[in-house]
């Protein structure tokens, strides 16, 4: 598969991210899998920061007793480690992480 090969040279040359579209999204033809497996490229990076970031901020024994669930952009719900970025895109991380911007951008022409 073309994929599984660029994904060995990828490794190689020392990418940490890769996203193959066949894995983010499977579905043939239903949907642009380029485009799925870009923006899951792009925003996978910044989810896992902001899941780590998340799940530090409990006690580590929760997730060994409660399921942690976060709403993906289909409305369906993936567990907290299986959460990415294709997933998000509507969701409520990926707003936060645009409204986060927002309300701390500053500029410095307009005050």
């Amino acid at each position: 598969n073309h994929e599984l090969a660029i994904e060995k040279i990828a490794k190689e040359v020392g990418f940490s991210q890769i996203s193959l579209s066949s894995q983010v999204m499977p579905r043939v033809k239903l949907v642009k899998r380029g485009v799925t497996a870009n923006v899951d490229a792009y925003l996978n990076p910044h989810i896992q920061r902001y899941l780590s970031s998340f799940v530090k901020g409990f006690d580590s024994q929760l997730f060994d007793n409660v399921n942690v669930f976060f709403m993906q952009s289909d409305g369906g719900l993936a567990p907290v480690h299986d959460f990415t970025g294709s997933k998000a895109i509507l969701s409520g991380p990926a707003g936060g992480v645009v409204g986060y911007a927002q309300t701390t951008y500053y500029d410095q022409k307009n005050g």
